[in-house]
């Protein structure tokens, strides 16, 4: 008994110094940063907006393994209550190691405060992350 209690000890110990070992999971799939407002150029726009000004909600986002990926890259508009207003997506793929930034449009009536969250996961079905949400506040004026 005592040496299987041993033998386990040792490969919990090995499992949890040697992370590099293994495949990348969760939220390492991919990359996601720069979240930031574009114009329909692709040039940046400021945080804050006028109603009916229609921007792009990108991000940049990046493939970091040595595999092709299957994603959906998933834009949700909150309000200033927290209600979600708009919830648009994109299905796509990139190839190991490749870097794009994606882009939804919104555009909105209403002067106010809001939060655009911004996902990206392997597919709407199984809802599985490759990268950890990110955000980004839009004042409308």
């Amino acid at each position: 008994m005592l040496e299987k209690i041993l033998i386990f000890g040792i490969c919990v110990l090995v499992l949890i110094t040697t992370p590099h070992a293994f495949a990348l999971d969760g939220t390492s799939r991919a990359e996601l940063k720069n979240v930031r407002l574009v114009n329909a150029f692709g040039e940046a726009s400021a945080q804050n907006i006028n109603t009916n000004q229609q921007v792009q909600i990108s991000a940049d986002i990046t493939n970091m393994q040595g595999q092709n990926q299957d994603f959906v890259y998933i834009v949700q508009v909150l309000d200033q209550n927290k209600v979600p207003v708009q919830l648009t997506w994109i299905k796509a793929s990139f190839k190991a190691q490749q870097t794009f930034s994606p882009a939804l449009s919104w555009v909105t009536d209403r002067p106010g405060t809001y939060t655009a969250q911004i996902f990206l996961w392997d597919s709407i079905q199984n809802a599985g992350a490759l990268a950890a949400r990110s955000e980004i506040k839009i004042t409308v004026s």
